[in-house]
């Protein structure tokens, strides 16, 4: 027996500050997916929208539950992140580390770890 697969799309508004649309854009998605991964996609895809609307201050919202919540840092108050982008330049595809730390990127975690706990 075959499993049916359920498609998921996503659809995303831009309003105004009074909540008047600016633009609207909906897409299937091409794959299966739950709901947390569709919501990531949703979120994508917002960030794209709002790109190529050339929109670049505005609130992000979603009706997920378990959607994660973004804060702005500054680039000095997040150097190590900074540092693995400039190391992203220099790979064919994608580099994974889980519960090891790269020797490159060591010290600037240190210094992060630093500066939170003095906070």
């Amino acid at each position: 027996m075959f499993k049916e697969q359920r498609m998921a799309g996503v659809g995303i508004l831009i309003r105004d500050a009074e909540g008047h649309l600016i633009g609207a854009c909906s897409k299937k998605l091409a794959a299966p997916l739950g709901a947390i991964e569709a919501e990531a996609k949703a979120v994508e895809l917002g960030l794209l929208f709002a790109q190529d609307m050339s929109i670049q201050d505005f609130t992000l919202e979603s009706d997920s539950l378990t959607c994660v919540d973004f804060s702005h840092v500054s680039r000095n108050g997040n150097r190590p992140a900074h540092i693995l982008a400039r190391h992203a330049l220099g790979i064919a595809e994608l580099s994974v580390w889980v519960e090891e730390v790269p020797c490159f990127l060591e010290q600037a975690l240190n210094q992060d770890v630093v500066a939170i706990s003095s906070d």
